[in-house]
């Protein structure tokens, strides 16, 4: 009998103790009388939405449904550390009032771990008071080409993925999920800044786990249920000097369901049954992934709008090109344009004024468009293309990209060249 309950204590000394961390939101202080026996009842939904009830259950009092939120979910996801946290707060609840999620584990060796999970339950409770804008539009996400069925979306201050359908060239919301991004922000510049980097890239194959293990080894844990690489480097990236690469998406240890908001090596990371989801929409080759530090939320004539002024600067840049305005044409692009040979402005408008005057026509068509908007407030475009050109003495087709950076006087091409990818 002895030992029996005294296995029994050794249990729950452990739960007060080594059980995993997180914070907001309970009320300053929660007082012991609340916490009345009976059988509670367990908030359905999504991990996410049961770890949300829960807290709400606890900072109303109703800790018996707490507590069963926190074990349902806990069968559900063994490995959730956030989970496992609200349960050790709520056992030490029965001795002492705390403060905050975490409150019950007063330990400076894990201080760092508590507040990785306070984070991680901050920015999903954010993501609840701030839900997607169901009756607007994401201003990142312009122009779909064709073939393309769905657009990644990645707010990296708000630790959310979104994914987008193609819903005859318009964005329709699909569905959403907390991610992880890199352990020092966002804004990569260099290999080895564990940042993750902002711009439009495209997803270029798919790294099963079976291959992973082959390649890592018990490394390969890291990336959960597999990795999805993304075109980072992209070419306005490399023409930056930007370095780094093995930018993916991916899934997430098997010892836990879900990682702290700033916790990867550059890449984003999402829970292992979400990253399967996401990868239901992945396109290899074709699924533009836009990284941006927040989305531009437009209504659907604003996103109307800047659309059609994002196709018409694309148009008149191709028909002053057509035309032979070379003046104008020469106008579009900025005192920073690089090509992707190398030119810069000076040389760049003196090879185009040289070429136009050696032709008598020019047709230039393009077709399979995308355009896509990242940096801060959506200061950049890119646009994708397939482009046939077409004059008295050359016929050419290439794939293309431009990238547009936003100045006073409107969008100028930064760079300009072959696309590697997308």
């Amino acid at each position: 009998m002895y030992t029996r309950w005294f296995k029994r204590l050794t249990i729950l000394v452990l739960l007060l103790v080594i059980a995993p961390a997180a914070r907001p939101i309970f009320s300053d202080s929660m007082p012991t009388s609340l916490l009345i026996e009976r059988k509670g009842k367990a908030a359905p939904g999504t991990p996410e939405q049961r770890i949300l009830a829960a807290i709400d259950a606890i900072r109303a009092g109703q800790i018996a449904d707490a507590t069963a939120t926190v074990e349902a979910l806990l069968l559900e996801q063994p490995n959730y550390r956030l989970a496992h946290l609200l349960r050790g707060d709520l056992y030490a609840m029965r001795a002492m009032a705390i403060r905050g999620i975490g409150g019950g584990l007063d330990n400076k060796e894990v201080a760092a771990q508590l507040e990785d999970l306070r984070q991680e339950a901050f920015q999903r409770n954010q993501h609840r008071l701030n839900p997607p804008h169901v009756n607007k539009l994401p201003g990142n996400l312009l122009v779909f080409a064709p073939e393309m069925k769905h657009a990644i979306l990645v707010d990296t201050r708000a630790s959310r993925i979104y994914i987008y359908a193609n819903d005859n060239g318009t964005p329709k919301y699909v569905t959403d999920f907390y991610a992880t991004i890199g352990k020092l922000g966002f804004d990569k510049y260099k290999e080895g800044d564990q940042r993750t980097p902002l711009g439009v890239y495209f997803v270029t194959s798919h790294l099963p786990r079976e291959q992973l293990d082959k390649t890592y080894g018990d490394k390969a844990d890291l990336y959960g249920v597999g990795a999805w690489p993304l075109s980072y480097p992209n070419e306005l990236d490399r023409s930056q000097g930007r370095t780094g690469h093995g930018i993916w998406l991916h899934g997430v240890p098997e010892a836990t369901y879900a990682r702290a908001p700033l916790a990867s090596n550059g890449c984003v990371a999402m829970a292992n049954p979400e990253m399967q989801k996401i990868a239901e929409y992945l396109q290899l080759g074709k699924t533009a992934v836009v990284i941006a530090p927040g989305v531009q939320w437009l209504t659907q004539d604003d996103w109307a709008k800047q659309r059609d002024r994002a196709m018409e600067t694309v148009e008149g840049w191709r028909h002053a090109w057509a035309e032979r305005q070379t003046s104008r044409y020469l106008n579009y692009y900025s005192d920073q344009f690089r090509s992707d040979d190398g030119q810069n402005l000076r040389t760049w408008s003196e090879q185009k004024a040289s070429v136009n005057n050696s032709k008598d026509w020019v047709d230039i068509e393009l077709k399979d468009l995308s355009i896509f908007a990242a940096g801060e407030n959506g200061s950049q475009l890119v646009s994708s293309f397939e482009q046939d050109y077409r004059s008295n003495n050359l016929e050419n087709r290439m794939k293309k990209r431009l990238y547009w950076q936003r100045d006073g006087q409107g969008w100028r091409i930064v760079w300009e060249g072959a696309s590697n990818a997308g």
